[in-house]
């Protein structure tokens, strides 16, 4: 078979019009936009070895050859001839091997070479995309980069290894001072650079990023966002130190076109907080996605100050929120809060989908766990100044280590359209079917009754197993779903997901509703599991 597909290829090629091959090559050697590795032109090499007329078509083709390879410095040669008069991009991994390899070893020199002659055709780069560790060929290489005119839209410099030092190399201002680069997107990661030289080169920023980089502050930031505030779709940002003062410097600035703000503040010191600072002297449309993340230390825990009023300015712009989601996550052995609001659609059933629609709003809290637990409890009140929360429709919470059933209560009454409710673990589902930490039921009504519009309860991760004998959690739930059937406004659809669990547990909680499914793997890809014990009649539907 394989014999006769390569005898007929010179026959295919000679039949296919040069515009038709050419098109069917773009889409073979087109570089992965996923991988900031160094291309590797295989797929050109492949196709300029099928045949002769393949060969002389992709040899006088300069696209083919504009994204620049870097295995060895003589290909690198080759693609730079022949991709000429195009622009070229230029994208690698200066320091393969992940940082390991000695400085001097034979795949970084060759790296280096390959990558410096590309730098100085710097003239017809239109993508500089660079990520290195640690090394003293850095200075040489960005020696190479002096057009005298610019084509540069996109530049990536990005330092990698390990957290000590924070700040992997220096970029030199004379990069920027030959020409203007009509940049598009710029990202910048562990790198120190002057933000002043930046500055005229951002007027047509669409794209910004800064990870780690020290040496900017609110101050410089808002000096770039004013000539770009017009062109820029999103802005990505961490850690910002800011100077006494800056705050009566600072004009106010429109960004129309926003579409996604991302501040982050990992480190949880002051000067962490102050990128949120940026929030005052910004105006974004309440049609942007906004992500803002923040270390929370102990029982000292607050939200940096500009983050509620932005938030609740969003969703009085906007149409009600219509899911929540608060969990908690392991984050750096960290314990964390976060959420989310949609508008349209509302959350999908399971926790972890991929598919999830992107939030209007995501925020995410990141706390140390105090000795005593409470974190979501510390929270509510913060929730009630959010936005309006009386059109919430579906709530996940996950991960919460302690939770009171009057937290729990004190939650759902913000929550009174609820249908649609996502529990995972012990802690949050005791406490919706009102069963007190140590394992006590309260004397008031459980606060799963007062949910008279929930259609779906899905349960994660729950113990309804102790030593073997049925624990607490079943005998509550059961009880909640009793009650709520007594009422007249039962649940239609229960889940239960990996939990231990019996079959006959589950076929008295499936007594209760009108679909049921149990499903003890992770998304149904594994086996049940079923104690040889338990019934081995099978589920009723």
């Amino acid at each position: 078979m394989a014999t006769a597909i390569q005898s007929a290829l010179p026959n295919l090629a000679s039949c296919l019009p040069t515009e038709i091959l050419l098109k069917i090559f773009a889409f073979c050697v087109a570089p992965d936009p996923s991988s900031d590795e160094a291309f590797t032109a295989r797929h050109i090499v492949r196709i300029s070895h099928v045949c002769h007329v393949w060969r002389e078509i992709s040899l006088a083709y300069p696209y083919f050859w504009s994204n620049i390879a870097f295995k060895t410095p003589f290909l690198a040669t080759t693609m730079l001839e022949r991709s000429k008069p195009l622009p070229i991009s230029v994208r690698a991994n200066m320091t393969p091997g992940g940082g390991k390899l000695e400085d001097n070893s034979y795949p970084i020199r060759c790296m280096f070479k390959a990558v410096s002659r590309a730098l100085r055709n710097s003239d017809r780069a239109k993508e500089i995309n660079l990520r290195t560790a640690p090394s003293a060929r850095l200075a040489k290489a960005f020696e190479d980069i002096h057009p005298t005119s610019s084509q540069l839209e996109y530049l990536a410099l990005r330092g990698y290894g390990d957290n000590s030092p924070p700040t992997v190399f220096d970029v030199p201002s004379t990069i920027f001072a030959h020409s203007v680069f009509p940049l598009k997107t710029l990202i910048l990661e562990r790198c120190k650079i002057i933000p002043s030289v930046l500055t005229r080169h951002c007027a047509q920023l669409t794209h910004l990023e800064l990870h780690s980089v020290p040496s900017f502050n609110v101050g410089d930031l808002v000096t770039i966002f004013r000539p770009a505030s017009a062109s820029l779709q999103s802005i990505i940002l961490d850690t910002i130190p800011i100077p006494g003062g800056v705050f009566k410097r600072i004009q106010h600035t429109s960004f129309p076109h926003l579409s996604l703000l991302n501040f982050s503040a990992p480190n949880g010191d002051s000067h962490a907080h102050n990128v949120f600072f940026l929030l005052h002297f910004m105006t974004i449309p309440v049609t942007a996605t906004l992500i803002l993340q923040f270390l929370i230390l102990g029982p000292t825990w607050q939200m940096p100050a500009p983050v509620i009023p932005t938030l609740g300015r969003h969703f009085s712009g906007g149409e009600p929120i219509r899911s929540l989601i608060v969990f908690q996550s392991n984050h750096n052995k960290r314990r964390g809060l976060r959420l989310q609001g949609w508008t349209t659609p509302t959350l999908p059933r399971f926790f972890y989908a991929e598919e999830a629609p992107s939030p209007m709003v995501d925020v995410h809290w990141v706390c140390e766990e105090a000795e005593d637990g409470g974190s979501l409890e510390r929270i509510l009140t913060d929730l009630v100044s959010v936005g309006p929360l009386h059109a919430v429709q579906a709530l996940t919470i996950a991960r919460v280590t302690t939770l009171s059933a009057a937290a729990m209560d004190s939650l759902l009454l913000m929550l009174p359209s609820l249908r649609e409710v996502c529990i995972h673990g012990s802690a949050p589902l005791r406490a919706l079917c009102g069963v007190e930490p140590g394992g006590g039921p309260i004397t008031r009504s459980p606060p799963l009754v007062r949910l008279r519009e929930l259609q779906s309860l899905t349960i994660y991760e729950a113990s309804f197993r102790n030593g073997g004998t049925q624990d607490v959690d079943l005998h509550a739930l059961r009880n909640c779903l009793d009650d709520l059937s007594g009422r007249g406004c039962g649940i239609t659809e229960l889940i239960v997901c990996y939990s231990d669990a019996w079959r006959q547990d589950m076929e008295e909680l499936a007594k209760h509703v009108r679909q049921f499914l149990w499903d003890g793997s992770l998304n149904g890809t594994t086996s049940v599991p079923i104690p040889f014990q338990t019934d081995p009649r099978p589920l009723p539907e």
